[in-house]
């Protein structure tokens, strides 16, 4: 998942508008529970009196989102026409910020015709993710450019380095791994570091962006 790196959170700068007396109210639209964890984390980490939600499908989305500072919103929900969530949150756009690892040029276009604040990318540190939000509440529309894609390369794992690897795409956290698979904690960490470093992956965010991406290719 996204990570609030230590450096990252401890060299931020939060712009002058997030030091508001009035809590942040921030959303984060997204049916991937890892992406979810992982970015509402690393904002809270940075700003602690935010108040973060999280969703993983448009129910009631509109009646959330006029409630809501910043909202970030996933390009790719499931059996979700995009451009028609868009037309339907019209008026609240201008509190939306998408996140997509792969975003079309075209749907990005319409998204920030129709004014949207920006695109962060889920594949980015977190620095850059921190950075274009920072710029955003400073006023500045931020849409950053999409980066290569991540290899398409299967590594060989071992029998159980596989369990542990199906759990991690499953959102399983090192203590539920260890708990599933009775080994000890310390064991699952030596596992997720090998899975990560056989796949070139930074983070856990990375692995379940490179599986989605296989599995789409399969």
């Amino acid at each position: 998942m996204i990570a609030a790196h230590p450096s990252a959170v401890r060299d931020f700068q939060p712009s002058s508008d997030s030091e508001a007396t009035t809590a942040m109210r921030l959303l984060i639209v997204d049916d991937h529970p890892m992406t979810c964890a992982g970015l509402k984390s690393l904002l809270q980490a940075c700003y602690p009196n935010a108040l973060i939600n999280a969703q993983h499908d448009t129910l009631a989305l509109e009646q959330n989102a006029a409630q809501c500072d910043y909202v970030f919103l996933d390009m790719h929900l499931p059996g979700v026409r995009f451009v028609e969530l868009l037309d339907t949150l019209h008026i609240h756009l201008r509190h939306v910020i998408l996140i997509s690892a792969s975003p079309e040029p075209e749907i990005v276009e319409q998204a920030r015709a129709r004014g949207v604040l920006g695109l962060l990318l889920k594949n980015a540190n977190a620095e850059k993710i921190l950075d274009g939000f920072s710029r955003i509440q400073a006023g500045e529309r931020v849409f950053e450019e999409s980066s290569e894609l991540l290899g398409t390369r299967q590594p060989t794992l071992t029998a159980r380095q596989q369990q542990v690897f199906d759990a991690l795409v499953g959102g399983l956290s090192n203590k539920q791994i260890a708990r599933k698979l009775d080994i000890s904690e310390h064991t699952v960490k030596d596992h997720v570091a090998a899975i990560l470093t056989l796949y070139g992956a930074r983070n856990r965010l990375e692995l379940l962006l490179l599986q989605q991406r296989q599995t789409a290719i399969v």
